[in-house]
């Protein structure tokens, strides 16, 4: 994240003297009410006050932290403390306001009661709608008021629901402006950590977020720790809820009876609307799949998010047919082994991969990109990395169209292990966490099937991206996790590259057997607060059009990172070149870093918003072997999706090919390269995967035979 200027720690105790206040408030009303009135305090009254002490102690240690923003000064840390502590002391009025109501006629005490809930109810769904846009959005006073009466009625139906289910009291109603707070807050750091929106997919790898989550600062701003404080008084108000006392016990089983049916009933009903009502048609908007981001500032993050939620089952090609898919499949096979798979080349590498058997290792290196594409920073003197860029001899290389852009680490290393693209998928789906795989095709049970040794290898925690059960269902035989690495040499954001190519060499020397290894690096993850790197590592650039301090830090850092890598790159590749056995490197970087978004918009501004979006979703590859492979011409360079390129690489090394990779190799003669957004063409030019050009054909034959050997298997 972004360097900002913190708060003095010293602000941290302003609210704990106003906690210290609220409790002796409160043990002072408890002595009062127990010794005085001799009367026995409920669990409510004890607990709700005590809500609030502990808000203030939450904040002042998140203060003393230092991860409040220096926006937030002395007057404003005393302002939100005065007013959490006077909703606290509001709850201490509770009882005697509920047994007031309680001491009038029925028909008087139920309709005050039904107001107070409806109005409770309808403030706190208003108040929540608002907050879960204001707290990470500076455009959320812009969203159209549909929008905000969408969110508002949503939220209202699930606080009934709520409601329902708690007894008709405000204790889980509270869960309505926690959560509505909680995806706010939680928004804008997915915002400033990768530059993207919170997905449905998102909510599946909290494990992954929680793992890295130690390496950034979460610091409040202004505008959060103000809906922090309009949290509290919700809070207040719903201590309020409280049915009445019921006279008897079968009284009371009924209506939690008739209560707990009523919720089932009202979250049978919300699932049906779910179900059967498009958000996009009722309320009118296009989710922007170029610039998503942008569709949640523009509309609120609710519909948007609901939005995603409801196209999460992967679309059927249109005319799709089991029966049709196999087909075309077995067509297009055909036409490969009379053409591309009969070329003297391809028949020349065969014979001698059968011979040589080569090890194949293939290196994703984490945020891994050459942004010297970016012509402003390439004027500024930043010529991309310079090892990696002066390599000759490699079997091909060139642009790797990713679709992920500032993490989603996982979809590039999906579509590379697959060849399935996450374009005939959907937006904001991770495979990792949404299927069993288990019967879905890799590069590891193919080479698994030649007798080869799987190993996947990433120094990190094994349930990242539930990596420990998708791997074996791959085809790995072996997974090494941080937990293999033991003590090794860190860099920036873990374990440097250098370490993971060393595991590589020692399971080479261990084994002489052909092996395919997948190596995911760790080193370059984001973010780049300037600190992390050695300062000495640090080159300064100055983009012209880039005046933002923060980016340019970040860039720097970045920059240090990618010249490490490439140092270790070298290292690898030297070592390899050193080794008798037959080798072959496939090396790529899995996405952009998360700042690209905000360097693209200060170098090229007012672009078409569709190649503009394009260019932060390329990354690098390149392929390269320790020997001579037959056949293949060197220094090929050409432009792949990723999901495209392993079959693009056992072409070339004379491997077994199935159909699907057979097929998708024929149809790459026209479309080379695709991605989440959209793909190139023959002709060179890039179209958006919706547009109409001269490729629609191949590009549905594509999605057909994806569906066939992938969607089919999985949902």
């Amino acid at each position: 994240m972004p360097m900002v200027e913190t708060a003095s720690p010293a602000l941290a105790v302003i609210p704990l003297i106003f906690a210290c206040a609220l409790f002796a408030a409160g043990a002072g009303y408890a002595f009062w009410w127990v010794k005085r009135l001799g009367r026995r305090m409920s669990a409510g009254q004890v607990a709700w006050p005590l809500v609030f002490v502990a808000y203030l102690v939450f904040i002042a240690v998140w203060c003393a932290i230092g991860w409040l923003d220096a926006g937030i000064g002395a007057l404003d840390m005393a302002v939100w403390s005065a007013a959490q502590t006077a909703c606290g002391l509001c709850t201490l009025a509770r009882r005697p306001v509920l047994d007031w109501i309680e001491s009038l006629p029925r028909p008087a005490a139920e309709g005050i009661r039904a107001g107070r809930d409806v109005s409770v109810l309808a403030g706190v769904s208003i108040a929540s709608a608002l907050m879960v846009d204001a707290a990470w959005s500076d455009l959320a006073g812009s969203i159209p008021v549909r929008f905000v009466a969408f969110t508002a009625l949503l939220l209202a139906g699930f606080g009934v629901v709520a409601y329902a289910l708690g007894q008709r009291s405000g204790v889980l109603m509270c869960l309505v402006p926690i959560a509505a707070a909680g995806f706010g807050v939680a928004q804008y750091f997915v915002v400033q950590l990768k530059g993207a929106a919170i997905l449905p997919s998102d909510l599946l790898a909290l494990d992954t977020a929680a793992a890295v989550a130690g390496a950034y600062d979460f610091i409040l701003t202004p505008q959060i720790f103000w809906v922090l404080c309009v949290v509290g008084v919700c809070v207040c108000l719903l201590s309020f809820v409280w049915p009445g006392r019921v006279s008897s016990r079968r009284a009371r089983m009924a209506n939690i009876a008739v209560n707990v049916a009523c919720g089932a009933a009202l979250s049978a009903g919300c699932v049906g609307l779910f179900r059967s009502v498009s958000i996009d048609e009722a309320l009118g908007f296009t989710y922007d799949r170029w610039q998503p981001i942008e569709t949640y500032r523009s509309c609120g993050f609710v519909p948007s998010f609901i939005s995603l939620l409801q196209d999460f089952a992967i679309p059927v090609p249109e005319g799709y047919t089991s029966e049709g898919a196999q087909a075309l499949e077995d067509e297009l096979a055909a036409q490969f082994d009379m053409g591309m798979g009969a070329a003297p080349e391809r028949l020349a590498a065969c014979e001698q991969f059968e011979q040589v058997r080569p090890t194949v290792i293939a290196v994703m290196n984490e945020t891994f990109t050459d942004l010297s594409l970016y012509e402003g920073l390439r004027a500024a003197g930043y010529t991309g990395p310079e090892g990696y860029n002066s390599l000759t001899g490699t079997l091909m290389r060139g642009t790797l169209m990713a679709s992920v852009m500032g993490g989603g680490t996982a979809n590039t290393e999906f579509e590379f292990l697959t060849g399935n693209s996450s374009a005939f998928i959907g937006f904001g789906k991770y495979p990792y966490q949404l299927y069993d795989l288990s019967g879905v095709d890799s590069l590891a049970s193919q080479f698994a099937g030649l007798g080869y040794a799987t190993t996947a290898m990433h120094p990190q925690l094994p349930s990242n991206y539930n990596r420990s059960s998708v791997y074996p269902e791959l085809g790995f035989g072996e997974f090494l996790s941080i937990d293999d690495f033991g003590e090794v040499e860190s860099y920036h954001a873990g374990a440097r590259d250098k370490a993971t190519y060393d595991k590589v060499l020692e399971l080479l020397e261990g084994d002489d057997a052909p092996q395919f290894i997948f190596d995911l690096t760790m080193q370059n993850h984001s973010g780049y607060d300037p600190g992390s790197v050695p300062a000495e590592d640090v080159v300064r650039y100055a983009p012209a059009g880039v005046a933002d301090e923060a980016l340019l830090g970040q860039l720097d850092t970045y920059l240090a990172c990618i010249s490490m890598s490439d140092n270790d790159l070298m290292y690898f590749m030297d070592r390899l070149r050193g080794l008798s056995r037959p080798v072959v490197l496939v090396f790529f970087g899995d996405h952009q870093p998360n700042f690209s978004g905000a360097l693209n918009d200060a170098l090229y501004p007012g672009e078409d918003p569709f190649l503009h979006e394009m260019r932060t979703y390329e990354s690098t590859y390149m392929v390269w072997a320790n020997y001579e492979v037959a056949g293949a011409p060197l220094d090929v360079r050409t432009e792949v999706g990723a999901a495209q390129l392993a079959a693009q690489v056992l072409y070339r090394i004379g491997a077994p090919l199935s159909d699907y990779q057979k097929a998708q190799l024929v149809l790459d003669a026209q479309v080379p390269a695709v991605n989440l957004l959209g793909y190139r063409g023959a002709d060179g030019l890039r179209y958006a995967l919706e547009a109409e050009s001269p490729y629609r054909g191949a590009l549905n034959q594509m999605a057909t035979l994806q569906y066939e050997n992938f969607a089919r298997k999985v949902q």
